[in-house]
């Protein structure tokens, strides 16, 4: 449940079994495993083409078939592992930026992904086995 939390204050259009296709604009729920390579080839299946990865703990995966953005959401672990994250989101707690300013860069990022930059986990090259 923890990552439904995630949504923040966004109305629930569409609850969904694994891997099924998404059929509606909006938060969508999907019944899925938590381990990490199992839950996100989940998303991509059901049309996912950007993942947005938040990690806490600094979990180092890539999806091949997507791009896979990894946001640390704190900074002691986004220090520690800088070459493999994406984003530091931990700014946010250290009260260098407010959730709607890291938003607005997240989504920036985002777009920019989505024309082709590459994330940290496409050069590097992982995501070959998830």
């Amino acid at each position: 449940m923890g990552a439904i939390a995630k949504g923040g204050t966004s109305e629930l259009v569409d609850v969904i079994q694994y891997a099924e296709p998404i059929k509606t604009k909006g938060l969508v729920f999907m019944d899925s495993p938590g381990y990490d390579p199992v839950s996100v080839t989940g998303q991509v299946a059901s049309g996912a083409n950007v993942v947005c990865f938040t990690t806490g703990r600094g979990s180092v995966f890539g999806c091949k078939p997507v791009p896979s953005l990894k946001l640390a959401t704190n900074s002691s672990m986004f220090f520690r592992m800088t070459e493999d994250m994406d984003m530091n989101c931990g700014e946010i707690i250290d009260g260098t930026m407010d959730v709607q300013e890291m938003g607005s860069i997240i989504f920036q990022k985002i777009l920019a992904t989505a024309s082709g930059e590459l994330t940290k986990s496409e050069e590097f090259g992982f995501g070959d086995y998830e």
